[in-house]
């Protein structure tokens, strides 16, 4: 099946694809249309940092297989609880409408972590897997100047103490169960030495409670490597992990 983009959207040529842009709530969207779609509705959505690392994190790879590549320029507004997810919701059901697959793979860099953990989080039904790259997963961290800020962000979208996040839901080093029991895949790229996110008050807490709630997490941990660039030299495990988990969930009508 092939989607039929609305013709008065603007459109742009955007690595081996066509761009289609538009807005949902007056923020900025957009949807890239492979050259040759599978038919299959299969979709990859950044959560931020869209033109970031672009080639080393694969996706003109999932464009030649077929893959629509979409993202909402939402950010600040994703922190916001009361704000983000409704917007971030709102965006999958256009793309879903259109003809994209129920089941979106989630990619989410640094920042992005946190958004796609949380998004998963609350609509599981909605995603087949996630890729997390050097991902921000523990709103409660304040061990590097990088961390003490967007502990801040956090503190005031929410308004929580620090007490609080350690311990909330809406932490997503807290809201993991709902991602293991729905049977989402994790792939997970680190830098062993990031002093930005340090693994070890994000991705290994979630790779050890993720675990022990059955749920199956990848981790490609880069030794002598920091917080950039995101991405892979050699991405056969990442490309092979989006290619198998695409084409046996539900599709949109």
């Amino acid at each position: 099946m092939k989607i039929e983009f609305p013709s008065d959207w603007q459109q742009e040529p955007w690595y081996n694809g066509t761009r289609h842009i538009f807005s949902v709530d007056g923020v900025k969207a957009w949807i890239v249309e492979p050259h040759q779609p599978v038919g299959d509705g299969r979709w990859t959505w950044c959560l931020i940092w869209p033109e970031s690392s672009v080639q080393r994190v694969g996706v003109p790879e999932y464009l030649d297989r077929g893959f629509y590549h979409a993202h909402i320029e939402a950010h600040p507004t994703y922190a916001t609880s009361d704000k983000g997810m409704p917007l971030l919701r709102k965006f999958y059901q256009q793309c879903v409408a259109l003809g994209l697959s129920c089941k979106v793979h989630l990619m989410g860099l640094s920042w992005g972590g946190f958004f796609s953990l949380r998004f998963a989080s609350e609509n599981p039904e909605k995603v087949a897997c996630i890729y997390l790259d050097a991902p921000l997963c523990n709103m409660a961290d304040e061990s590097t100047k990088a961390m003490t800020d967007a502990h801040c962000v956090l503190q005031d979208a929410y308004h929580l103490s620090n007490e609080e996040m350690l311990s909330s839901s809406l932490n997503p080093i807290n809201a993991l169960k709902p991602i293991a029991e729905a049977g989402i895949p994790i792939f997970a790229v680190t830098g062993e030495d990031d002093l930005v996110v340090p693994v070890q008050h994000h991705i290994n807490i979630v790779e050890e409670r993720f675990l022990a709630l059955g749920g199956k997490i990848t981790i490609c941990r880069r030794n002598s490597w920091g917080h950039h660039p995101h991405g892979l030299d050699e991405r056969s495990e990442l490309i092979t992990f989006m290619v198998d988990n695409a084409g046996k969930y539900c599709y949109a009508k």
